[in-house]
């Protein structure tokens, strides 16, 4: 058998290598020798390679526990010597006398150590590299660099049954509080000594030992400190110094832990500062007798306002205060104003009392009751601007603070009950005298702030009633300095209101604009010439135009708007009338014309003698006037004939004549000489009239808009309830008709949540409304359920 041709079987093995007999106890000694002299900063004359080649070579030979437990055991005895030899007694030194020096001679010490140890650790960690990668991986143990640190822990920090961490603690939370006392220490030390706590893990928790041991202390420290600092502040300071103060004091410990804290300490140390400076005497500081916030808002100290914002806006608690004193203070403002209000009328209501309800007293009272009606709406809209600049510039922009200053003002404005009608009276003179000299911007800005009352309103169908009657008389008497800006309103109530708020209004327009078309037409047709007059129609929609029946100059008073007449008397006048008419039914077939003579007005040209005046009056003072035309005013009639002549309704005409002849512009004289007028009184024309201005306009007694009456506000009111019936049947009746079926708590709910933004009905009012709706078949209830209705197609 021959083997010559079969290869070779099993495997072939590398060459062993044989090593020269290591003492690992000498290698070790010279790794000791190494960590010693570098230690003493002679790394330099070290031979880096053959170090690490000794713990290279004591790891393959199995050595790895000797290299590991040796090395922890040489720094053990090297800290343990530095810390008796030096670190111990400044410590004892800081204990006995805690200056900020003897405080700095321990902590630098430390410092020092601890900088030696991190460098020491670095080189070490290197030049044992193999045995971290080798030996303490597989033996699951800290590396080197991570146990170097744990003996510092350990032999350290924790030296002496903890005396010494406690020592060091104490150290830096004194000079804590010599810096927060205002004295100066050395922050970089304080830097080290907290990223040396930062650095070392606590053993048991598994966490840095600054988070478990010295943080703690730190905030402990702090609420001690800042909770007699606000015990002695508030008594001695009012709320702009204490807030500035408290303010500066979280400002300085936020940049102290900028200079050497962690900036995890950043949070709980503000909590801790906002809860024991502002949480706990939080409704003491706003309250500070003539120094708080109600000074603050007074002063107009906005800094001092976004100080005290910033510190009570991220504490729930304290931000609830705040809003709750600012509401109260802006309240008692509003109150204040509303006292004035009301004392101003009581007061003129007795002086007519005390001289007699002459016709001048009355309309001097009225005039006074409206100038004040005016100031009210002018100073709620100021004092409103002076807190929204506090919001924008003070509170941030802040939406809560807007909402608690906006509710604040809706309860002003909606206690007082003639709210709605103060603010149509407002925008009435604005309309009329107030945009003069004004500015676009200006002029947008007062539309704003109108609106804004218009939107904290709850009745704003009441708003809507006055401001069509003042609309109306504005049109009608021409009294609006632009028709642009009235436009520009009516837009902007629409878009706050809705298209139904303002449909009627703009149909006033309308109205108004065809009316002139149409007096365009008349004359320049065969009709409208030779009038001997020149005359303006306006033709109004009755269900646009609010019910006038009463003189417009006497249109602020709803007792007396009696039927008006339908005829002049005079010739001249009746004949116009009558050619207009015929030509208006001849273009608008279908249509009757209605004559109000109560809210015109006329221009006469009166001789006095040898003086002539033009004379700007109502129609129906136009009327009582030309009755004087004949015999050169050589005419005498009574008022019962004027009345007869006329057929001025007798209330009207008493007002009338007492304009025409005891007011300012005397161009009638009257027989007896009194305010009164009774039927007898005699009157003739007053040639003797006598007047520095050629054109002389004569009001009406009661001639302006003015704030009604209580009998009268009572009749507007009625009038408004019985709308407001109405609207509620109308809302009920749509929710069943979209419903079908619905329980009666329900429908109420459902009707109050729709008319809440006209007004706030109540569930009386809508019980009646359903009721009614019930016996006129639009709804039933269901027979076996009462509380249950059911919608009747």
């Amino acid at each position: 058998m021959s083997f010559a041709n079969k290869r070779p079987g099993g495997r072939i093995l590398p060459v062993r290598r044989l090593t020269p007999h290591i003492d690992p106890q000498k290698q070790f000694e010279k790794l000791a020798t190494a960590i010693g002299e570098i230690y003493k900063h002679n790394s330099s004359k070290l031979l880096f390679e053959e170090l690490y080649r000794i713990g290279y070579n004591l790891v393959l030979s199995k050595n790895g526990p000797l290299v590991y437990d040796g090395v922890k055991g040489v720094l053990e005895t090297h800290l343990l010597d530095c810390v008796h030899k030096g670190i111990l007694k400044n410590m004892e030194t800081a204990s006995t006398m805690p200056t900020i020096s003897n405080n700095e001679a321990l902590l630098s010490s430390v410092r020092m150590l601890w900088s030696e140890h991190v460098t020491a650790m670095l080189i070490i960690k290197d030049i044992l590299m193999y045995v971290d990668k080798v030996y303490v991986k597989s033996a699951h143990l800290p590396s080197v660099y991570e146990m170097g640190m744990h003996v510092f822990r350990d032999k350290v920090l924790l030296a002496a049954n903890g005396r010494f961490n406690t020592g060091v603690k104490q150290a830096i939370l004194r000079q804590m509080d010599y810096e927060r006392r205002g004295n100066e220490v050395n922050r970089s030390t304080l830097r080290s000594i907290v990223d040396m706590f930062i650095e070392l893990m606590d053993a048991t928790r598994l966490r840095p030992l600054y988070e478990t041991v010295l943080e703690p202390q730190i905030i402990l420290e702090s609420i001690a400190f800042y909770r007699g600092v606000a015990s002695r502040r508030i008594s001695e300071q009012g709320a702009p110094e204490y807030t500035r103060a408290a303010q500066s004091d979280i400002d300085a410990e936020m940049d102290r832990v900028d200079a050497y804290l962690a900036v995890q300490t950043s949070k709980p140390l503000r909590d801790v500062l906002l809860h024991e400076l502002i949480t706990v005497h939080d409704a003491e500081i706003l309250a500070v007798p003539s120094n708080g916030i109600v000074r603050m808002f007074e002063q107009h100290d906005v800094s001092g306002l976004a100080v005290l914002y910033c510190l009570y806006s991220p504490l729930p608690s304290s931000f609830k205060v705040l809003q709750g004193m600012t509401r109260g203070h802006i309240a008692s403002i509003g109150k204040k104003l509303s006292e004035s209000f009301v004392v101003q009328s009581e007061s003129e209501t007795r002086s007519q009392e005390n001289h007699g309800s002459t016709a001048q007293t009355v309309t001097a009272a009225a005039a006074a009751r409206t100038a004040m009606a005016l100031r009210w709406i002018q100073e709620l809209i100021s004092t409103y601007g002076v807190y929204d600049d506090f919001t924008v510039k003070a509170f941030a922009g802040s939406k809560d603070m807007r909402n608690t200053i906006n509710g604040a003002f809706i309860d002003i404005i909606n206690a007082n009950d003639r709210a709605p009608e103060l603010l149509s009276l407002y925008i009435d003179d604005v309309m009329k005298s107030g945009l003069k000299g004004k500015s676009d911007q200006e002029i947008e800005h007062i539309f704003e702030r109108c609106i804004l009352l218009l939107r904290f309103l709850k009745d704003k169908d009441a708003f809507e009633h006055y401001y069509k009657v003042h609309l109306a008389r504005r049109l009608l008497l021409a009294r609006s300095l632009s028709e642009d800006a009235e436009q520009t309103l009516i837009s902007k109530l629409k878009v706050e209101c809705g298209s139904q708020f303002t449909i009627k209004l703009e149909g006033m327009f309308k109205d108004i604009q065809t009316s002139a078309d149409m007096e365009s037409l008349f004359k320049t047709s065969p009709v409208g010439a030779g009038l001997g007059l020149d005359m303006h129609v306006s033709v109004l929609t009755p269900t646009f135009w609010p019910a006038m029946a009463s003189s417009a100059s006497d249109s602020s008073t709803q007792d007396s708007r009696l039927q008006p007449c339908q005829t002049s008397n005079n010739a001249l006048i009746d004949n116009a009338t009558s050619r207009f008419a015929d030509f208006y039914t001849n273009h608008r077939s279908g249509r009757t014309l209605t004559w109000q003579f109560n809210m015109g007005n006329a221009d006469l040209k009166v001789h006095f003698g040898t003086r002539t005046h033009e004379l700007n009056v109502t129609t129906y003072q136009m009327f009582i006037l030309l009755l004087f035309a004949e015999n050169d005013g050589a005419v005498e009639l009574s008022s019962k004939e004027i009345q007869a002549k006329t057929g001025i309704p007798t209330p009207l005409l008493s007002r009338l004549l007492q304009s025409l002849a005891c007011a300012k512009f005397k161009v009638l004289t009257k027989t007896p000489m009194s305010r009164n007028i009774s039927p007898e009184d005699k009157f003739r024309l007053n040639m003797g009239f006598r007047s520095p201005q050629y054109r002389i306009r004569i009001p009406m007694i009661s001639a302006k808009n003015t704030v009604e009456t209580d009998k009268e506000k009572a009749a507007t009111m009625a009038t408004i309830s019985q709308e407001r019936q109405y609207v509620i049947e109308a809302a009920v009746v749509r929710i069943m008709k979209t419903r079908k079926q619905m329980a009666h708590d329900q429908l109420v709910n459902e009707t109050i949540t729709q008319l809440s933004s006209r007004f706030m009905p109540t569930s009386k009012t809508i019980k009646v409304s359903i009721e009614r709706l019930i016996d006129r078949e639009y709804i039933m209830r269901c027979p076996n359920n009462p509380r249950l209705y059911s919608y009747l197609a």
